[in-house]
């Protein structure tokens, strides 16, 4: 089967690699049909997050069922099915206590990033992993389920009020998803993006009652012009930080979810005083069946928000969509796509 390698940063190339096979009565093969592309695979591609060598990319993935372990009896082949990537052993002290998303052995079990992942023609996984697809929804539009349910993990740690003036920094997929998903909860606000680009797609995106602007600071003015304090702002880009503590308000919440290294500083003694809170949430946390539900019935419109699909032999071309040149070796903050999807020949 052909597969995308991940050998170091900006050495990645397709290479024929043998289909997997069934070792366990619970494992399923899937023949894998798409695969989004994710930041952390730009991430990963450009040295900036770690991952393991010779590793198949990719972890936001659907297809359809191949063959089943002697176990499994609510598969069976030809079902259409999205695979929750993010594995957990239920026994570890983390899994125990309720944090499956940091699982003890997630540093050998990380899809596509310490164990092989999805920009391949099969995968294998466990059962317990694979949700089915309904008729109407694209393999393509199921991709977004697992991004989404990292959206919602990190919404399921708000105390969620839905007049919340918010701000979503990034209209790449995540804070497109963000937006979403904090709308179907009656929450409106303001998308901030760097790149022309990429705001002009997004101004056509968004979710209704929501704006989108080019800096922070007219995102600020227009929602809060007396104050320019608001009650949420979610970092999607891992940039900003918490730069903008000044500008929540008493109560309000910073969501960090953009995977950076940076150096901040805050002052403790304002966090306490203005009962400020600083999350960072990561991976998907009891959250894969909702989203799974909500791209099923269109509550998050995934086909609006994929602008671009390509074979997986185009790679390069797709993920220079998302302003990583693979052979000039740089990542570009400015984009001319959203969600970009590879799909399996």
């Amino acid at each position: 089967m052909l597969a995308l390698i991940y050998k170091s940063a900006w050495d990645v190339a397709l290479e024929e690699r043998p289909v997997p096979e069934i070792t366990r009565d619970n494992q399923v093969l899937v023949r894998i049909h798409a695969t989004g592309v994710c930041g952390t695979d730009l991430g990963i591609v450009s040295g900036r997050y770690h991952a393991s060598s010779s590793i198949i990319l990719g972890h936001e993935s659907a297809g359809v069922v191949v063959k089943t372990g002697s176990a499994v009896d609510t598969l069976m082949p030809g079902d259409r099915v999205v695979i929750d990537p993010t594995y957990y052993c239920g026994q570890c002290e983390m899994c125990r206590t309720g944090r499956q998303n940091h699982c003890l052995h997630k540093a050998v079990t990380e899809t596509g990033v310490s164990a092989d992942g999805t920009f391949t023609d099969y995968y294998i996984t466990e059962d317990r992993f694979l949700y089915k697809l309904a008729d109407h929804v694209s393999y393509e539009e199921a991709t977004l389920t697992e991004p989404l349910s990292c959206i919602l993990t990190g919404i399921n740690q708000i105390k969620l009020l839905p007049n919340f003036r918010t701000i979503v920094l990034g209209a790449g997929p995540i804070g497109m998803l963000y937006s979403y998903a904090l709308a179907s909860k009656g929450v409106t606000g303001s998308i901030v993006d760097i790149s022309k680009d990429r705001l002009n797609m997004a101004s056509s995106i968004t979710p209704e009652r929501w704006q989108t602007h080019e800096s922070f600071e007219s995102a600020i003015e227009s929602m809060a012009p007396g104050s320019h304090q608001v009650d949420l702002i979610v970092d999607t880009t891992g940039a900003v930080g918490t730069q903008v503590l000044s500008n929540l308000a008493h109560g309000g919440y910073l969501m960090l979810v953009g995977l950076r290294d940076g150096i901040n500083s805050f002052n403790p003694k304002e966090i306490v005083d203005r009962s400020l809170k600083i999350i960072g949430s990561i991976d998907s946390l009891g959250t894969f069946s909702t989203a799974h539900y909500m791209i099923e019935k269109n509550i998050i419109p995934a086909k609006k928000i994929i602008t671009h699909t390509y074979p997986l032999d185009q790679y390069i071309e797709a993920f220079s969509a998302l302003g990583c040149d693979l052979n000039e070796k740089t990542l570009n903050p400015s984009s001319n796509a959203i969600k970009v999807i590879l799909q399996s020949s």
